[in-house]
């Protein structure tokens, strides 16, 4: 097949993790508090599908996020693109129907995000002591949200596999 369903069914999940979390955010604001919850977003994609149709699915999924996010334009999408191609270059050592290994993976990729949000406000705001403390809050409480997120996000995406009645084994499965 030339393009595969599941590519359309993980980027609806991410829509969905994407303005579930924005609606997290905007009840946070008046705290000064926000979550950034990319990292599993890009796991799946990258551990499930081949090289095409996660380009397709991440390519969409990286647009969405530069539109809705306050970055450079094409900043996420081209880290998306790279973090992914790592993970797709080694996801020979990972298993996918395993939530621990899709779990830890997403903790690296989140922490990737966070820093490259954080290098693209520039220099001024890098040598403040006080955006390096926000930056340590929005890590630790981001990373806390996705040991209880990154999970049922993952249970979700396979749910929907097996609802829209699609493969639910990975390319270039390991097993």
């Amino acid at each position: 097949m030339f393009f595969d369903p599941r590519a359309l069914i993980l980027f609806a999940a991410n829509a969905l993790l994407l303005w579930l979390c924005q609606l997290v955010n905007s009840s946070l604001t008046a705290l000064s508090l926000h979550l950034i919850l990319l990292g599993p977003m890009l796991i799946l994609p990258a551990l499930y599908l081949n090289h095409r149709s996660y380009f397709v699915c991440t390519l969409l999924t990286g647009l969405w996020l530069d539109a809705a996010l306050p970055s450079i334009y094409g900043l996420l999408t081209g880290g998306f693109l790279v973090m992914g191609t790592v993970i797709i270059c080694l996801r020979i050592r990972f298993h996918a129907v395993h939530n621990h290994h899709c779990v830890l993976l997403a903790h690296t990729v989140n922490l990737c995000c966070i820093a490259l949000l954080s290098l693209d406000t520039g220099l001024p705001s890098i040598s403040s002591l006080a955006f390096w403390r926000q930056v340590l809050v929005t890590t630790v409480l981001s990373h806390a949200a996705l040991i209880l997120i990154a999970p049922w996000f993952f249970n979700l995406e396979r749910l929907l596999f097996e609802l829209c009645r699609v493969n639910t084994t990975p390319d270039d499965s390991p097993m």
